[in-house]
């Protein structure tokens, strides 16, 4: 009796669920065909190399993010964009890294980008200033979020400042009793917000 209908979907899925589970490097179609007890060649009719099987990842993860696309102001997409993903790497902490790889992709980034775009020009900013401020909301959310995920991943890599003498490093150990109890999150980002309003005679 044959087993269920291969689809797209089915595939993709195979292929977060093993990226969550076992890192994102280990996903492969031989891999995923294997997972769901399929020939790799049953993928070809879906999917056909690494790289296509990554894409579509990457596209079903900005889907799943739910990314604004009804802003009510510039800052307001900021906001519930950086949200959006934050909330995705905490469900996803292995496909995540995805986006390590290039621009998002897919029709739901696209969407948001379009709104995005919207939301800054609506409000006065010229296409350099728009396309300058989403490029570092882009970069400034992911750093963000891939030093929150290395810091879960690997806490054995953090500093020991334990180590350090408090007679000769008496700031430092001020510092970190307040650092792992502190989410620098909407810091960061009511920051970003202000600068960026600032840089380009805006208000916030």
């Amino acid at each position: 009796m044959p087993g269920p209908r291969l689809t797209q979907e089915k595939i993709v899925a195979a292929a977060i669920r093993m990226a969550d589970e076992q890192g994102l490097q280990a996903v492969s179609l031989r891999g995923v065909a294997k997972r769901l007890n399929v020939h790799v060649t049953s993928l070809y009719n879906h999917i056909s190399t690494k790289e296509a099987l990554l894409s579509e990842l990457m596209a079903a993860l900005m889907t799943e993010a739910k990314l604004p696309t009804d802003p009510k102001s510039w800052q307001d997409w900021v906001k519930r964009f950086a949200l959006a993903l934050r909330t995705l790497a905490a469900h996803h902490p292995g496909a995540f890294h995805v986006f390590h790889r290039g621009p998002a992709s897919g029709e739901a980034a696209m969407q948001s980008l379009e709104a995005a775009v919207q939301a800054f020009r609506a409000d006065g900013f010229s296409l350099v200033s728009t396309w300058c401020a989403i490029k570092a909301v882009n970069v400034t959310v992911l750093g963000l979020i891939l030093d929150d995920l290395a810091r879960h991943a690997n806490p054995a890599l953090a500093v020991d400042i334990e180590q350090l003498p408090p007679a000769q490093f008496p700031n430092i150990h001020e510092l970190h009793a307040v650092a792992e109890s502190t989410d620098t999150f909407e810091f960061v980002l009511d920051t970003l917000i202000a600068g960026i309003a600032a840089k380009w005679g805006f208000q916030t």
